[in-house]
């Protein structure tokens, strides 16, 4: 019967304690918003950090990957060292065969790959030309819809498609006419074309449309006497397969002759700089939880010393200091509640806003990639569930040095009149 009337008197102290937190945080009802404003505040900074992140490196991936890069590309074992035309894949069949049977595989482009000079009537420049299928190419890059004036490739002899920029170079418009001479595989003997401007692409991206020029693959092909393809673009079904290295094609299409890389291979300064913003919203949270730590810190002083009084009384009449402990840590435990609650709800308004009008930054270049869409903010709800709690789990951590300060005053020293 004693332990019941314990255990009864424990339950009810606990009540008594949680009510008085819960009206404490509302005694000085402006200070109690504006603390909750600063939580709240820094929850939303945090993820729409870690919202902006993510759409930023997804859509950085995309540009790279659906403009031109692929998902994945085979070459010749030593070809990306080198860029040796003479290193080219010959028994093209059986593997566009394999290709065209492995279900990770949604397409593929082959293309042939050779440095050129370019002259016009009027100038002459260096260029890369690609010899590409056109409808396979279409099917991986995002070169038909790049252009910006004239045809896309039809499959006809003497087409070539150049960058917006090589064309003003070079001085010349459609139906032009352009000489492309290369050296030929396997001997070095030049060989010369005669092409007419049938197109002008425009990837937004200034190395590219400086560059690049398009011809057809079977030209490429007999303007460097090759019987083969120097590359091939893939898409993958899905762009986490890139990441996978288990999966059975990766295996089947790397062996002593062929090399087949994933674009984070291809483009190892874009994947490291990608790794590098992971850590973005971790310094923000970082920065952020400490403000909230010294603004709650200051807060709850700031209660504590208009409460001495209070406080002492409470301890005179027999209240523990773990009680009194307790009570400081509910009162932040409150408080942080009210913040994360808010915090979450404009979050999810403000990122959610993000997600569907997106944040412009076209023509904004980062380590050699330029942003030509717009990034659209990312929601995670792992994130939230997991941001809310750091940050009630920091809320009640930055309690513990003002509910220890507040345990441990003395009863006739907190009876005194301080404000």
């Amino acid at each position: 019967m004693k332990i019941n009337n314990a255990s009864y008197d424990e339950n009810k102290t606990t009540g008594i304690v949680v009510r008085l937190a819960n009206r404490s945080i509302f005694r000085n009802t402006r200070r109690t918003l504006l603390t909750v404003l600063l939580i709240s505040c820094s929850l939303v900074a945090i993820l729409f950090t870690d919202a902006f992140v993510r759409g930023m490196v997804s859509t950085m991936v995309k540009i790279s990957t659906q403009t031109f890069l692929g998902e994945a590309q085979v070459h010749q074992q030593g070809f990306r060292a080198t860029n040796d035309i003479d290193l080219y894949i010959e028994d093209t069949h059986t593997l566009f065969s394999k290709i065209a049977e492995t279900e990770a595989i949604q397409a593929y482009a082959p293309r042939v790959i050779s440095g050129a000079m370019t002259s016009s009537s009027d100038n002459v420049a260096a260029a890369i030309i690609y010899g590409v299928d056109s409808d396979k190419e279409a099917q991986v890059s995002k070169l038909k819809q790049a252009m910006v004036d004239g045809q896309y490739l039809s499959g006809k002899e003497s087409e070539i498609l150049l960058g917006q920029r090589l064309a003003e170079l070079l001085e010349v418009s459609l139906g032009d006419r352009l000489v492309v001479t290369v050296s030929q595989a396997h001997g070095g003997d030049l060989s010369q074309a005669l092409f007419r401007v049938s197109g002008i692409f425009s990837f937004n991206e200034r190395n590219m449309d400086n560059g690049m020029a398009f011809i057809n693959l079977s030209q490429a092909q007999e303007l460097l006497s090759i019987n083969g393809v120097h590359e091939i673009a893939l898409r993958l079904q899905n762009l986490n397969q890139a990441d996978d290295k288990t999966l059975l094609f990766w295996q089947a299409l790397n062996n002593e002759k062929l090399e087949t890389l994933a674009w984070q291979d291809l483009v190892p300064q874009l994947s490291s700089m990608l790794a590098m913003t992971e850590y973005s919203t971790l310094i923000v949270s970082t920065i952020l939880y400490v403000l909230v730590c010294l603004g709650l810190i200051n807060t709850m002083f700031m209660s504590i010393f208009e409460r001495q009084t209070e406080f002492g009384i409470l301890l005179a009449i027999g209240t523990r200091p773990k009680q009194l402990f307790i009570q400081i840590l509910l009162e932040g435990f409150f408080i942080g509640l009210l913040s994360i609650v808010l915090g979450v709800i404009l979050a999810f308004i403000v990122c959610y806003w993000g997600s569907i009008t997106g944040i412009d930054y076209t023509d904004l270049e980062m380590t050699g990639l330029t942003l030509n869409e717009p990034i659209y903010l990312i929601l995670d709800t792992m994130s939230f569930i997991k941001m809310a709690f750091a940050t009630l789990l920091v809320t009640i951590l930055a309690c513990i040095y003002p509910a220890v300060h507040a345990a441990k005053l003395q009863p006739s020293f907190a009876m005194r009149k301080t404000l």
